[in-house]
């Protein structure tokens, strides 16, 4: 783009709109958003018509959104929908909220939610553009105002109502059900509204619609109704649509609400910690700051629970501290994500008994929660605060305690509703809540059954987290009745169960408040009784003991720390062969159904050989039985003699290598064979120990995760690279149409010049017309006069030299005087005439100048002089018709260096245009008065240029035609009377030949003036 012309706007408006509005995605894409909001500002600054200016104010808004500029992006929203005709006011919100809302609720009435769908389709191009303007302002209202939210989805909604279905309409469906939720707490119409989005979406085929919804879906409404783990397929779902679409606003929300929902379902939090890693990833190189506040915030939670922060209640990570982690928030405007962090801080230091903490950390999330609306973290806030309420319960005055049982009150029945409708999620909470109550007002057996009811449900629905901590207030409540061996099975299985978790700074605090676990029996087996999966569930069993968790989890996130698949493979080997002792080993993936080696390590090499996807059945370096045996049955096979024992001592590679020890596991994820590890030491027997084989099937999960996203993310990469390679040939194609207009533009130049020598020819062969005529006129009697002369002349002959009579009488018959007398009129007029003819042709001759091809100096006036006379026979007056009149105002020019056919050119259609103007007000305008004229000025300016002014007092013309007339093929003349190319040419040859100007000053009733500046002496010109 760096090599268009200045001009590009003037001469290829649409080109240049398109050209802009394409650089600005790419710039977009690929995360430089300072240069797409530069090349966003001159398209705002160029655009002609409303519709363009708000298409370029979306694209504003989403990168405002982006960079957490939320107020800077409600502002653009406002100023865009202005230009539509909507208002949205940020004062007497409550009251305007109402009025939509009761319009909305008049319009649907009784109506079937499902039934939506099939409504008519939206026709009204400004009404779909301010909806998908309000779709996009959604994010940042939310953020920066919940009431200005509401009132956009309900202006998006009732606009979709009232002029017909437009799938932009989705993400409002969605919000109103979440407004509809938060006002009569209507989950289920609310949920309906969720689906018909995703349905309206996926209606359309837009693919950029469905991950919104997906997301809304997913992030809101889902958990109301299914088990939260069910959420993923829609996630994934809703991810890749995002990637398809170039969606990265909402590729990192979908990413969010992963975490989110991982957080909550109590997966384990190396796994959940090491996607975070990878998503921040994603999202800081996208430059989206919401989410990336949002997961720096799950990172520091998740860090500390795994007791990799230096000390118990330190939040942090490398880069950040808790103290600089809020106030960036603050800065960024950004209380969702604050009040996000809050909540499962709360539960944290809930977990490590410090009470009155969390109690104040609830107290100020209360105060924040309509940020959060219909987010999964909400239901956290309103479980813990429960739970934080009746720890502290005990040991508050009586006036506090009746504050407490109310709000605990009002808690449960929110609770009670959200178990109601999912059980699976939430019931286990209400009723471990409910045992938390029954104890505090000493109802024993209905406790004791109600934490052994919370416990069953926590484990039948897969929330380890809560199992775990339903377990530990179980065995508090015993050990408060004395009944320690009660308590001691309730802690062994909480100390399990966090273990499992991934909890590790929890497990020592549990170990720090009841020494006595260490003594305990456990309660489950080692980790080699499971042998066909490699996702591993830790336990207090013996083998595990003898497992380093700190070594493990260091090669666990060294592992998660890379997303690059490249550095990933390269990683993973390492750490495979050091923690399991081999010597060689390869990774082989599972792409397309076949098995491909990845990665090649061994101990004699420093660097990692990384394979371009070899087929396994073309290596002869590795035994092809063992690998096909461990894809097929999904198990694990350790052999500590290959060659002289177990079912493969007939592989070739086993015998020609005579080999010793071999391990060979799957990786797994989610059911899925992502590929299989195999390893091998041919220096000793038995080299893969039982312990080592833990080791890797510990790590084994987290390999199996990091892979499939590292494929993905690669998958992304690759995406993201051919996007760019596909906008970079649309725009060397753009810029080919470009040069091949230009080349047409000259083309036509040469066309039109044609057909102005049309016109001049025309008006040529009518000027010399008349003298021509008036010659020939005059050529008879001048014949006679001649005849006459030399008759009398041979008579003076015969008789001379004195006349006879009959000369006499002749010379009085010819009136001899009067016929020697006008025969020189005659000749004058004559010689008049050959004048005239003459003039017309030097006239001619200078107008076309057709050969001269190269600038020359010449006078200017003389040119425009030529034209004005080709142009006499429509000036004069005909009829009862009023001539032209044509005033010259010339200054004292000096000689121009120009192509002065070109320029001249341009004379004949700016008067050609003036006439036209007028005769057309002479003929049709009844209140037409004024004598028609055309003024022509010349003027020197300080510049070192000069000015051309050609004004007439014509009709004028309005706003929106004087935009276009320098476009080509625009005309206002009718069908047939113009190619609308004249003033296009005029244009190109002014501005791009001559390194001019040619502007025009018009209004409606006050006529018409063409300005041409060219400079005086040629420059360097495109």
């Amino acid at each position: 783009m760096d090599g268009l012309s200045d001009d590009i706007w003037d001469s290829h408006y649409d080109l240049a709109f398109a050209l802009h509005i394409e650089r600005a995605n790419v710039e977009y894409l690929n995360g430089y958003f300072e240069n797409s909001e530069e090349f966003i500002n001159i398209t705002l600054e160029k655009a002609r018509s409303p519709l363009e200016k708000v298409e370029i104010y979306n694209l504003l808004i989403v990168q405002y959104t982006l960079r957490a500029k939320y107020e800077e992006a409600v502002k653009a929203g406002i100023k865009a929908l202005n230009l539509l005709g909507i208002d949205l006011p940020l004062d007497g919100l409550e009251t305007v909220i109402s009025e939509e809302f009761e319009a909305a609720k008049s319009i649907l009435a009784d109506r079937e939610i499902a039934s939506l769908i099939d409504e008519p389709a939206m026709t009204v191009p400004d009404k779909k553009v301010a909806v998908k303007l309000i779709t996009n302002l959604l994010t940042p209202a939310y953020l920066n105002n919940p009431d200005l939210w509401k009132l956009s989805v309900l202006k998006g909604l009732n606009l979709s109502l009232k002029y017909g279905l437009v799938p932009e309409a989705s993400l409002c469906y969605a919000g109103y059900g979440m407004f509809l939720n938060a006002v009569s707490g209507d989950y289920k119409a609310a949920y309906q509204f969720a689906l018909l989005s995703l349905k309206l979406s996926e209606k359309s085929g837009n693919i950029g619609l469905k991950c919104r919804a997906c997301s809304s879906l997913v992030s809101i409404f889902y958990y109301w109704f299914n088990h939260i783990k069910d959420s993923h397929a829609i996630s994934n779902e809703g991810y890749q649509a995002a990637l398809e679409s170039g969606d990265l606003e909402y590729a990192g929300y979908i990413l969010s609400n992963r975490i989110a929902n991982s957080f909550f379902q109590g997966k384990e939090i190396s796994q959940v910690l090491a996607d975070t890693s990878r998503y921040l990833q994603f999202s800081q190189k996208t430059k989206n700051q919401l989410v990336t506040d949002t997961l720096l915030g799950v990172e520091l939670i998740l860090r500390n629970l795994s007791k990799l922060t230096p000390e118990k209640f330190v939040f942090e990570n490398e880069e950040i501290s808790e103290a600089q982690y809020v106030h960036n928030c603050q800065v960024h405007q950004n209380l969702y994500s604050l009040c996000l962090y809050q909540i499962r801080k709360c539960q944290v230091l809930y977990l490590y008994g410090h009470y009155q903490e969390a109690l104040q950390l609830a107290l100020e999330v209360e105060k924040q929660l309509s940020f959060i609306t219909g987010a999964i973290p909400a239901t956290e806030w309103n479980f813990f605060f429960s739970l934080v309420l009746l720890a502290v319960y005990p040991k508050v005055s009586e006036d506090k305690k009746k504050q407490y049982l109310e709000k605990l009150d009002t808690n449960q029945k929110q609770m009670k509703i959200w178990s109601d409708n999912c059980p699976e999620n939430f019931l286990h909470k209400y009723v471990l809540v409910q045992a938390e109550i029954a104890r505090i007002s000493r109802k024993d057996s209905e406790a004791v059954e109600l934490y052994d009811f919370a416990i069953t449900l926590a484990q039948d629905n897969e929330f380890v987290q809560n199992e775990a901590l339903a377990n530990e207030l179980a065995a508090k409540y015993w050990l408060n009745k004395g009944k320690y061996q009660y308590a001691k099975i309730h802690l062994r299985e909480a100390h399990s169960c966090y273990l499992r978790w991934g909890a590790f700074r929890k497990v020592e605090d549990l170990e720090e408040k009841y020494p006595q676990l260490r003594e305990m029996t456990p309660l489950s087996g080692s980790f080699a009784q499971n042998e066909t999966t490699t996702t591993i569930h830790t336990s207090t069993g013996s083998d595990a003991r003898v497992l380093d968790l700190a070594t493990v989890m260091k090669a666990s996130l060294a592992i998660s720390s890379e997303i690059v698949l490249d550095k990933l493979l390269a990683s993973l080997m390492r750490i495979s062969l050091e923690n399991a002792g081999a010597q060689l080993g390869f990774l082989i993936l599972v792409r397309d159904g076949k098995l491909l080696i990845s990665a090649q390590a061994s101990v004699v090499a420093e660097d990692v050989a990384v394979l371009q996807f070899t087929p396994v059945e073309d290596c002869q370096d590795l035994p092809v039985t063992v690998i096909n045996y461990v894809e097929r049955t999904r198990s694990d096979l350790v052999l500590s003699n290959a060659a002289a024992e177990g079912l493969f001592t007939a592989d070739p590679y086993v015998i020609r290598q005579q080999l010793k020890s071999l391990l060979c596991t799957p990786i797994v994820n989610q059911g899925k064979l992502i590929g299989i590890l195999y390893l091998e030491n041919n220096l000793t027997v038995g080299a893969f120990t039982p312990h080592r084989l833990e080791v890797l099937r510990l790590l084994s999960s987290q390999v199996a995760i990091s892979l499939d996203n590292a494929l993905l993310y690669n998958s992304v990469e690759q995406k993201v690279l051919d996007r760019t390679q596909e906008l970079n040939e649309k725009n060397e194609r753009l810029e080919q149409t470009l040069r091949e207009l230009k080349l047409t533009q000259a083309q036509l130049i040469q066309t039109e010049k044609m057909s102005s020598l049309g016109q001049m020819v025309a008006g040529v062969a009518h000027e010399i017309n008349n003298p021509v005529s008036f010659i020939y006129g005059n050529l008879t009697p001048a014949s006679e006069y001649v005849k006459d002369l030399l008759k009398l002349i041979e008579l003076y002959q015969q008789h001379y030299p004195e006349p006879v009579d009959e000369i006499t009488e002749e010379i009085e018959t010819i009136e001899l005087d009067f016929l020697i007398e006008d025969l020189q009129k005659l000749l004058d007029s004559m010689k008049v005439g050959a004048e005239r003819i003459r003039d017309i042709v030097l006239s001619l001759r200078n107008f076309s100048r057709l050969d001269e091809a190269e600038m020359k100096s010449v006078d200017i006036h003389q040119g425009i002089d030529s034209t004005v006379m080709l142009l006499q026979p429509r000036l004069r007056k005909q009829g009862g018709r009023l001539g032209i009149e044509v005033i010259k105002n010339y200054a004292k020019l000096s000689l121009i260096t120009c192509y002065a056919s070109q320029l001249n050119q341009v004379f004949m259609n700016i008067l050609t245009n003036a006439i036209d103007a007028l005769l057309l007000a002479i003929d049709y305008q009844e209140n037409y008065q004024q004598k028609p004229a055309i003024t022509i000025t010349t003027e020197v300016t300080y510049r070192n240029s000069v000015i051309i002014r050609i004004a007439d007092n014509g009709p004028g013309m309005s706003t929106e035609v004087l935009h276009k007339i320098f476009d080509p093929f625009f005309t206002t003349k009718p069908v047939g009377s113009g190619t609308g190319l004249g003033l296009s040419i005029s244009h190109s040859i002014v501005v791009s030949s001559h390194g001019g100007k040619l502007t025009c000053v018009s209004a409606p009733g006050e006529g018409s003036e063409f300005i041409i500046e060219i400079p005086i002496a040629p420059r360097q010109v495109l």
